[in-house]
């Protein structure tokens, strides 16, 4: 079991936030927790793993708009809260990719079942119980937390540079290997989580950003979805036919190309503008 994350250490001092949008922050990354609790408390395995898991990365997303070293600390330990889910979410992902290669015409009938086999069921309620435990003890944690030296250095945040800085990253990302397109998903999901805080802290500017940045992050999620079940279908005990896997992988290399080339026409698109640019866009209200 996961144990709960070491102390982050700080002065609770009860600071003024330094501007709107820093006092914004402070009521997202709360929020966000909020989620968090409520994807805990669902009675459903699977869901329960998919919701906490994003309402992490909405976390972690937020905590990249604080420049301090609390926010560091606080962002890798909820990666790591994230991680000890991962093996129970990767089976779910694994199902959710054979359902994308089934749609896309892309499976036999006999080879998606032997695919479904392979991959195995969903998290057990023991496994689950688990995970619950475990994001209670990181909920205490981050709450505290949010009272205290990392509320207040959010609440001092400026936000535009921080935003600005996001923005760079995920605009100079990189698309050569499968471990580079999932750095890019994570830097776009991270522009994501923060377009909808703008959009929700100032009447909806850059919603419509927000949603764009959903449906490229959707693209590289479900490459990504097909690169977690590519090595479940290698490691199979008892071992898939050649045949079945020879035919598996060429799925899987016809989709993950489609997705990557669609991927990256709306990742030139959402980024085509510089940095400077994209900062002046929203320097009225940050």
């Amino acid at each position: 079991m996961m144990n709960a994350p070491s102390s982050i250490t700080g002065t609770p001092e009860d600071l003024a936030p330094a501007s709107h949008a820093g006092a914004a922050l402070v009521r997202a990354l709360s929020a966000s927790l909020d989620a968090l609790e409520k994807a805990a408390a669902d009675p459903d395995p699977v869901e329960m793993v998919h919701d906490a898991r994003k309402a992490m990365k909405e976390y972690r997303a937020l905590l990249r708009l604080v420049p301090d070293a609390v926010a560091r600390v606080a962002r890798r330990h909820s990666a790591e809260a994230a991680r000890a889910m991962s093996h129970a979410r990767d089976r779910a992902t694994a199902h959710e990719a054979l359902d994308l290669l089934d749609a896309m015409g892309l499976l036999l009938p006999c080879d998606l079942a032997d695919a479904r086999a392979a991959v195995g069921d969903d998290a057990t309620p023991e496994e689950a119980e688990r995970h619950r435990a475990s994001l209670a003890a990181f909920l205490a944690e981050a709450r505290e937390q949010i009272d205290g030296a990392l509320g207040a250095a959010a609440g001092m945040a400026d936000v535009g540079e921080e935003l600005e800085h996001s923005y760079r990253r995920a605009r100079s990302a990189d698309f050569g290997t499968p471990e580079a397109m999932h750095e890019a998903r994570k830097r776009v999901v991270a522009h994501r989580y923060q377009m909808s805080f703008i959009a929700t802290a100032f009447a909806g500017r850059g919603a419509k950003r927000a949603r764009k940045a959903q449906r490229l992050r959707d693209f590289f999620g479900a490459y990504q979805d097909l690169e977690t079940l590519r090595p479940m279908l290698h490691g199979a005990q008892p071992a898939l036919a050649e045949g079945t896997l020879e035919r598996l992988d060429h799925a899987l290399k016809r989709a993950q190309a489609h997705l990557r080339k669609k991927a990256l026409r709306r990742h030139a698109a959402l980024f085509r503008r510089k940095p400077e640019d994209f900062r002046r866009h929203y320097r009225d209200i940050l």
